[in-house]
């Protein structure tokens, strides 16, 4: 792990080499980085180049603190604030006689009905549900912009994803991250027709985003909110 300054801030940063063409870097915490670079690349090359996306680093390291700062999907916990399609709904958790503990959806709250010796199986039980509610909103808003579009994937899989929104397979088959049923339906409509035009187009053109841009042309306000955002959705679960 080395160490430079950047703004008068001392920042760590770890390097791994693959082959690429470009540095990619990543912010870890507050005061540090990972960085992925070329194969051979020497390590003054690295800082130079450290030092001349400063400005970059700092304002992503503000982003990273306010995210974390963000009361929004801090934690699973009996009055905790979870976002479900866009809009934060208070965690309630109650003791009630059931079988199996049950999730129920309601304006601005989501319940959990469990027994006491359940209460740990809850932060398993709530992904399980936002992965069902994912998949059915995510099928039928696929159904209807199939139909607007004319573009018709082949098979829709709800994936567990670190990095990536949604993907589009050559075979015609597109995954989508469940988290995404977090983010508001218009943002969730947009992963939609991106991965849909990726059928048509598999790369990120001119002629792709002028597709896009065709069916939604306010889409980069979608874009913009996933990434802003997109770092809240991976808070918790």
């Amino acid at each position: 792990m080395s160490c430079i300054q950047i703004a008068g801030r001392d920042i760590t940063y770890t390097v791994s080499y693959k082959r690429r063409k470009t540095i990619q870097i990543k912010i870890i915490s507050e005061n540090s980085l990972a960085v992925t670079a070329p194969l051979k690349i020497p390590r003054p090359e690295i800082e130079r180049i450290l030092f001349s996306k400063s400005s970059w680093i700092i304002q992503k390291i503000h982003q990273y603190q306010q995210l974390v700062e963000n009361p929004v999907n801090k934690s699973i916990s009996h009055g905790a604030t979870l976002l479900y399609q866009g809009f934060p709904h208070i965690l309630i958790f109650e003791n009630a006689e059931v079988h199996t503990p049950v999730v129920l959806l309601e304006s601005g709250t989501i319940r959990l009905l469990h027994r006491a010796q359940q209460i740990n199986l809850i932060p398993e039980l709530l992904k399980t549900w936002y992965k069902q509610q994912a998949a059915t909103l995510l099928a039928e808003h696929t159904a209807e912009w199939s139909r607007k579009t004319g573009l018709k994937p082949k098979h829709i899989v709800i994936k567990e994803q670190k990095t990536r929104w949604g993907s589009c397979s050559s075979l015609g088959n597109i995954n989508f991250n469940w988290r995404i049923i977090m983010a508001p339906s218009d943002v969730m409509d947009y992963l939609i027709v991106h991965e849909l035009c990726h059928l048509k187009v598999p790369n990120h053109s001119h002629d792709f985003w002028k597709l896009v841009a065709f069916f939604l042309p306010n889409f980069k306000d979608s874009r913009d909110w996933l990434k802003r955002n997109g770092g809240l959705l991976f808070k918790t679960m």
